[in-house]
């Protein structure tokens, strides 16, 4: 099986996403050079990240634990991720190791800037990401 088969509302584990997606099995945002995608994982189960959706958008948080994050690497593959051709497919978790696939997803507006408390429990710069599905609502 390949992310293609995917279909919204599926259960998979992380093996299988690194498996399907032919990416690392590690981060919130993973980047695939082979399969042309960036899958992101807004976990909302005890997490430092604050994603969070607003009637049909996903603000989700960008990378980086300490400090102000800037937009480099996983941060910079989501923005410039259409004109790069690489297509944004997002999961969910509501619940430790269960991963629900919720469709493709674009930039619905340029990122903005927040303040979030980074791992040391500092107040930092954080990049946040509104995402809309385009398939279906998320």
């Amino acid at each position: 099986m390949d992310y293609k088969n995917l279909k919204l509302g599926d259960k998979i584990g992380n093996k299988d996403i690194a498996l399907f997606f032919q990416c690392t099995n590690q981060g919130g945002i993973r980047k695939s050079n082979k399969t042309k995608t960036v899958v992101l994982i807004a976990k909302f189960t005890d997490c430092l990240y604050k994603h969070r959706k607003e009637n049909n958008i996903l603000y989700f948080t960008g990378m980086g634990k300490v400090g102000n994050q800037e937009l480099k690497r996983q941060n910079k593959a989501v923005v410039e991720a259409k004109e790069n051709d690489f297509h944004l497919h997002l999961f969910e978790m509501h619940e430790e190791k269960v991963y629900t696939y919720c469709g493709e997803v674009e930039l619905a507006d340029v990122p903005c800037i927040e303040e979030q408390l980074d791992d040391n429990g500092n107040i930092r710069e954080v990049f946040v990401f509104p995402l809309k599905n385009i398939e279906q609502v998320i």
